[in-house]
């Protein structure tokens, strides 16, 4: 099911100022409540938008969950997107390393957009049940782009199939942002240090090498 086109573009001609509001509020709400858990009626009230108004911007409930989505995954995307690309094979797994700590920087510095990410990571179900082309394409793109690029260089196998290792990578990287932000969330145990993003990037990429460095 793709999203009705020209109800986004009405949504995208908001000020942006609106915008961002009806978006930061609708990722509270699905990242505290799940998307099935999220009364639509009820996030309606407070983004204090009646059901014409809501249908003339969003098809749904659906539509305004992918839409706050897309929209953390691509600001997620655009940090990570600012680092120098690697030129050798022990560059590429520098790149690695500062990429992954910039977005558990970016973890920290938007926890609303990190908690609705969670919520979506939580719930993989829904990746499948809701995700849209652009969001699927958007995660794979970016893990497919990595993997082309290592493998050009010389740092990353090619003895498997280039789909295998970007699901391999994308689950573990997942995996790691829901460590991440379930460590630095829990009060347990005050006695365990959190991770710092630092940390956070390093094992990640001690991992990812013993993954996908050639043989």
């Amino acid at each position: 099911m793709l999203p009705n086109v020209m109800a986004r573009q009405r949504f995208e001609r908001l000020p942006e100022e609106r915008q961002d509001a009806i978006l930061r509020t609708a990722a509270a709400e699905f990242a505290e409540n799940g998307f099935h858990g999220t009364s639509y009626n009820h996030l309606l009230e407070r983004l204090e938008l009646g059901k014409s108004s809501a249908y003339y911007y969003f098809d749904d409930k659906r539509d305004l969950f992918l839409t706050a989505l897309e929209r953390c995954y691509s600001t997620f995307f655009a940090s990570i997107r600012e680092v120098e690309p690697p030129d050798d094979a022990s560059g590429f797994w520098r790149f690695v390393e500062e990429s992954s700590e910039r977005g558990f920087e970016f973890m920290l510095s938007d926890p609303v957009a990190a908690s609705l990410m969670q919520c979506l990571q939580r719930e993989r179900a829904l990746l499948g049940e809701l995700g849209s082309n652009e969001l699927v394409q958007a995660m794979d793109g970016f893990y497919g782009e990595l993997i082309s690029q290592g493998q050009a260089l010389g740092a990353v196998r090619t003895d498997l199939p280039p789909d295998l290792l970007v699901a391999l990578v994308r689950d573990m990287a997942m995996t790691f942002d829901r460590w991440f932000v379930t460590a630095r969330a829990d009060a347990a145990n005050p006695s365990a240090p959190d991770p710092s993003p630092t940390a956070a990037a390093r094992a990640f990429t001690e991992i990812a090498k013993r993954l996908c460095l050639p043989a």
